[in-house]
């Protein structure tokens, strides 16, 4: 099953596992995840997200409330994923920033992320490919991305 989700496809998903799917459908192709997390980023209980942690592959899944529980996003945090055919995480931030000029998905942002004097963490996103790529001490340590949108409320599922 792991070699049928190493491919990191922008707007799409992981390998064959594709935004917009339920929890049913996760659960079918993956089984059940090591642990689940349900938060929400406002005040409102109208507005959760379930993540859901699957440890042995190195991914954790979200689901949101407001799009009817449908797989919204994916991080992945092992070398094991490639995006078009190179491994990066565990990289450092200038190899990271050659290697996706290559592959040329978009203008690339750089933010620095860093909560306090102890901490170096760095997010470069590609908006229009919706994926950002996070750095601690600038290593690659996780990657995130969500399906396309049409504008910025109307996502473009995959079909």
């Amino acid at each position: 099953m792991k070699k049928a989700l190493k491919e990191i496809k922008p707007g799409f998903g992981l390998g064959n596992l594709k935004f917009g799917i339920s929890r049913a459908e996760v659960k079918l192709m993956l089984g059940e995840p090591s642990t689940i997390d349900t938060y929400s980023n406002t005040d409102s209980d109208k507005d959760l997200t379930e993540s859901w942690e699957y440890k042995d592959l190195n991914i954790s899944l979200s689901f949101f409330e407001e799009e009817d529980w449908k797989l919204l996003m994916i991080s992945i945090f092992s070398d094991f994923y490639q995006l078009e055919g190179k491994s990066l995480i565990g990289l450092n931030k200038k190899i990271i920033g050659a290697e996706l000029k290559k592959v040329n998905l978009g203008e690339i942002y750089i933010e620095d992320c860093s909560e306090t004097d102890f901490e170096d963490e760095e997010l470069i996103e590609v908006e229009e490919k919706s994926i950002n790529f996070w750095f601690s001490n600038a290593i690659l340590d996780e990657i995130q991305w969500t399906p396309f949108f049409k504008d910025d409320d109307t996502i473009n599922w995959p079909v």
